[in-house]
């Protein structure tokens, strides 16, 4: 087990050096898109609590993403005190388009190898999701 972490960690990074080169996104970046993605308009105070960071580090986050043209940020009509952010289609269509590359740098990896670790793969990894939900489940997780 003391080999496995390391290894996912590993590849973990290289799927974050992957997206952050095709998209030119930040890991923050990238999760703020897909959160505004899944429901939009948010605003900036709920951005930055679904992702743990200050509130300084999310609007920093939300000025590059409109500064790129990926989001947009308005005042709240229910109160002006607020900001709403929302992806533009340039925004949606990069995640789109990093998502189909993603899955397909993904199924070229796994085409390497055979049914059989495939299976095994598959196998372990159901494992793992269900011992992962356990321990949400039981409050590992927050």
């Amino acid at each position: 087990m003391t080999v496995l972490g390391p290894r996912l960690t590993r590849i973990a990074r290289r799927f974050a050096k992957a997206r952050e080169a095709s998209l030119g996104l930040s890991g923050p970046e990238y999760r703020t898109l897909r959160a505004l993605r899944r429901r939009s308009p948010r605003r900036m105070k709920q951005l930055a609590e679904w992702q743990l960071l200050s509130s300084q580090t999310m609007s920093q986050t939300v000025d590059r993403l409109v500064v790129a043209g990926l989001a947009t940020r308005t005042e709240d009509p229910d109160d002006r005190r607020h900001l709403l952010i929302e992806p533009t289609t340039a925004g949606l269509a990069s995640l789109t388009a990093y998502e189909a590359a993603f899955v397909e740098y993904l199924e070229g990896a796994l085409d390497e190898l055979g049914e059989s670790e495939l299976a095994d793969i598959a196998q372990a990894l159901a494992r793992l999701n269900g011992a992962i939900s356990a321990k949400r489940e039981a409050g590992y997780f927050g």
